[in-house]
């Protein structure tokens, strides 16, 4: 990148730079004209002796009231003129500088993916991320300015100081006469500020790291009872960002203190100075006005001159501690990722190490020379230490050696794309990463190289819009929601083939159930095109003929009955009979919706419902109020936590001495909403009477009345016709709630939906529904197991020339292994095992030792070498 934030400015904005300058210039004789025309208004329309005689302008002699006028509406189109240049000129500074900003953001993205490997274990994602969110976010407020604003406000100050010295001479000098000293001990001092912010930006950068250390590690800090250390940590980085900071606005505020100083005194001059010579009748009143109305117009432009100067200081300093962790010498070439010139060629032929040496996390290798046949089956054998991952990242081409060379077919890796590495080598790694995102994105991703654009792209508008600000910035025109997945790759020819066979490798490698059991739990929203509704729906009157017709299985299940209270359901799901279509609104919540609220008004069960949540309320706090906020016992009455018992206590004893009447709409909703989170049959409160039972069964018509009429979708009933969407698959076939006072109802339970899905033949829908699970950050929400054998699948759908999997199988009687050596049918495998033992079976075996390649050959060889 360029050493100097204006180098690339310049380089990467001339046009647009020269644009601007070219209008700022023109602006010039424009503010002199405005400066000029209160001095002839005064001068002449005002104070001329000349008159009644008429003043000719273009051709029409005018008398001084019209002159004055015409004067006037001069000078006020001259500044809606210079009002609107200078709305345009800020219009176009930023939107050079939002663009400029994007671009950088993106050249500096783009040169992490240019990082070679080992670079990553030199600096952490703690100390990246700030530097491209949010160190670099203030440029792009300077970039816009870096040219035209001094320009501007340059040109403008010269203007004014011309026009004064146009006036007089001595006023001019005089304003001009302690800019040098501003000149000198301006820049003294932001030197001494420059420091500072470039110690304050490592500080915080150090503790960004620091940060993001903790979180990462956070299971070690509480296992290891460490909180207090990290505590100290945080709080002396804490202290030395405190104190740069305390002497920087010190040292800023004296700048300031200087700069008022020395404006205000320049007025004591015009006033003496200017005044002895008006009184002299060395110079006109008006042009002593207009130099005063001038130098207060003066200080905007060279306030705005030295704010930049500051400022362009503060960004350079930020520019290079930025670029300097950028601008490494050993980057990859940015064609190496962005070439696709060679993107449909294969990547096929005999693997060859040809005097390979590199260094990595393991034993340095040296001197590798080694073949391995094209289509045949190679184990690596070695500890991670004697260098076994650092040859299978080499064979991968993710990292280049020191010397020597990788070929495949002949081809040296280091000198190919990735367009051409990544659809014909496959690399699994111990430890793969899964993305934040679905299942389905997440097996795909593998095939996502370049998007399909549609013929005519970009057609509309918007797309328009977005290629033109991407190729204006440098950016990829790639469009995010375009068809990514390339299908030919993986040998299948539309979206839906391409899931069969995604399912059709998980159940091979063993997640078939998982990803079956994940689409259970799996919401699906009703609308979206071929959601399987009329099934769900099948499948959920057939669940219920079972369970009814089962006695062991009624006996665990209450189903949802309009004519009966669900005892193991919460009040509110049973008064309104139905669901908020958001499933992250809580049932307690609902108490202050203000459908839910008329409701309950219209019904006249709101104050039923209040009274039931003083009883809970009072009985919590008569059985709780003493025990400790860790008690399990607590903790089965979610509804009410430790933290809220002490507002209730005094909420109950408010109520005894002041009745119901005196509470607040907020207090009212949270009493209605502990009655609303009610579970009978767990909670088992002596509060539902049969009264009161009869009365929620009653409402309910009431208020699916309201859902039709009012809810605007926000609530879903509980109708066996409708499938409901805040439901999961499973629970929408059970249509009810296992018993909470049964033991394993819910495995139990569970069982006979499965056999009905199984047996209606709707477990590919389901499957296909958790292919839409979302695994969570890194894949937090998968075990470890579930997150390799994806990457394994991964790996097969893009049905690659080469496949590298190191750590993944443990020995050669795998069963995995087998799957996948006839997945890739005629391609090159190669495994990283362990043991010499675990690879007994392999055809040929590299075996590793120290960093060297101590033999190859068939088991027997290798040993018999190994025995030695």
């Amino acid at each position: 990148m360029e050493s100097s934030l204006f180098r690339y400015i310049w380089k990467h904005s001339k046009r647009q730079q020269i644009v601007i300058l070219l209008v700022t210039f023109c602006s010039f004789p424009l503010i002199y004209y405005s400066l000029d025309l209160p001095k002839q208004i005064i001068n002449q329309a005002l104070q001329g002796t000349d008159w009644p005689q008429p003043v000719p302008i273009v051709g029409v002699e005018l008398d001084q009231i019209p002159y004055l006028l015409t004067l006037c509406f001069l000078f006020l189109a001259l500044v809606i003129i210079n009002n609107g240049i200078k709305f345009w000129l800020n219009t176009a500074k930023n939107l050079l500088g939002e663009r400029m900003l994007r671009r950088l953001r993106y050249d500096l993205y783009l040169r992490i993916l240019r990082f070679r490997l080992p670079r990553f274990r030199q600096v952490s994602q703690g100390e990246i991320i700030p530097m491209i969110t949010s160190e670099v976010d203030p440029l792009g407020n300077y970039i816009g300015d870096a040219i035209a604003l001094p320009v501007f406000q340059g040109g403008t100050l010269i203007v004014y100081l011309y026009f004064i010295f146009a006036q007089d001479v001595l006023l001019g000098a005089a304003a001009i006469a302690l800019y040098p000293l501003q000149m000198w001990i301006i820049p003294w001092l932001q030197a001494k500020v420059n420091k500072l912010a470039r110690d304050r930006v490592l500080n915080i950068r150090r503790m960004a790291d620091r940060i993001g250390e903790t979180i990462s590690g956070v299971r070690e800090i509480h296992a290891n009872d460490t909180s207090a250390w990290h505590l100290a940590d945080i709080s002396d980085r804490l202290h030395t960002n405190f104190e740069i900071r305390y002497v920087g606005f010190q040292l800023r505020f004296l700048i300031k203190f200087i700069n008022n100083f020395i404006n205000q005194l320049t007025p004591f001059f015009f006033y003496s100075i200017g005044g002895y010579l008006v009184i002299k009748g060395q110079l006109s009143f008006g042009a002593l006005v207009a130099v005063l109305a001038a130098y207060k117009d003066l200080a905007g432009p060279w306030k705005e001159l030295l704010d930049f100067y500051q400022a362009r200081a503060d960004v350079e300093i930020k520019y290079q501690t930025v670029i300097e962790n950028f601008d490494i010498p050993d980057l990859r070439p940015a064609e190496v990722l962005t070439d696709d010139a060679e993107g449909t060629e294969e990547l096929k032929g005999d693997i060859a190490l040809d005097k390979v040496s590199y260094t990595g996390a393991g034993h340095p290798i040296a001197d590798i020379n080694a073949q391995i046949p094209e289509g045949t089956t190679v184990a690596v054998v070695g500890e991670d230490t004697d260098g076994r991952g650092d040859l299978l990242e080499l064979v991968a081409g993710l990292v280049v050696p020191a010397s020597g060379k990788v070929t495949i077919g002949g081809r040296n890796l280091d000198k190919l794309p990735e367009s051409v590495l990544g659809r014909s080598i496959a690399y699994v790694g111990p430890n793969p990463y899964v993305f934040s995102e679905t299942i389905r994105g997440n097996l795909t991703y593998g095939l996502r190289h370049r998007p399909a654009l549609p013929d005519g792209w970009p057609a509309s508008a918007d797309a328009k819009r977005r290629y033109d600000e991407a190729m204006n910035t440098a950016n990829t025109y790639f469009p995010l929601t375009a068809p990514w997945d390339d299908l030919a790759e993986a040998q299948v020819s539309s979206p839906e083939e391409l899931d069969e066979r995604s399912l059709a490798l998980l159940d091979k490698v063993g997640l078939g159930d998982d990803a079956f059991r994940l689409g259970l739990s799996a919401r699906i929203d009703p609308k979206a095109p071929g959601a399987p509704v009329k099934d769900l729906i099948t499948a959920r009157k057939k669940a219920t003929e079972r369970i009814l017709a089962e006695p062991q299985a009624a006996d665990l299940v209450e189903l949802w009955d309009a004519a009966a209270l669900n005892r193991s359901a919460t009040l509110a799901e049973n008064v309104l009979f139905a669901l908020p279509s958001d499933p992250t609104i809580a049932m307690g919540d609902l108490a202050s919706d203000p459908l839910v609220i008329k409701f309950l008004d219209s019904a006249g069960i709101a104050d039923e419902f209040l009274q039931m949540g003083v009883e809970i309320a009072r009985t919590m706090v008569e059985l709780f109020a003493q025990l400790s906020g860790e008690g399990s016992l607590l903790a089965e009455f979610s509804f009410i936590t430790p933290d809220e018992l002490p507002n209730y206590d005094r909420l109950i004893k408010r109520i005894d001495k002041q009745g119901v009447g005196k509470l607040s709409k907020s207090e009212r909703s949270d009493l209605i909403g502990l009655a609303f989170e009610l579970v009978p049959a767990r909670h088992r409160l002596d509060v539902l009477t049969d009264e009161r039972t009869k009365m929620i069964v009653e409402a309910r018509p009431a208020f699916r009345a309201m859902i039709d009429e009012e809810s605007d979708g926000r609530f879903v009933p509980f109708d066996p016709e409708l499938l409901i969407a805040p439901l999961s698959i499973e629970d929408n076939v059970l249509f009810g709630k296992p018993r909470v006072d049964r033991r394993g109802s819910r495995e139990r339970v569970d069982r006979i939906i499965r056999d009905v899905i199984v047996e209606l033949g709707l477990q590919g829908q389901i499957q296909r529904a958790g292919l839409d699970y979302n695994v969570g950050v890194a894949g937090s929400r998968l075990s470890p197991g579930q997150r390799q054998r994806i990457a394994v699948v991964r790996a097969l759908l893009k049905r690659p020339n080469v496949a590298i999997f190191d750590g993944v199988f443990t020995s050669a009687n795998d069963p995995l292994l087998k799957i996948v050596r006839e997945e890739l049918g005629e391609a090159t495998l190669v495994v990283g095992i362990e043991t010499l033992e675990g690879a007994r079976g392999i055809e040929t075996i590299l075996s590793m030792r120290n960093g060297r390649l101590a033999s190859v050959g068939n088991y027997d060889e290798v040993s018999t070498a190994a025995g030695s």
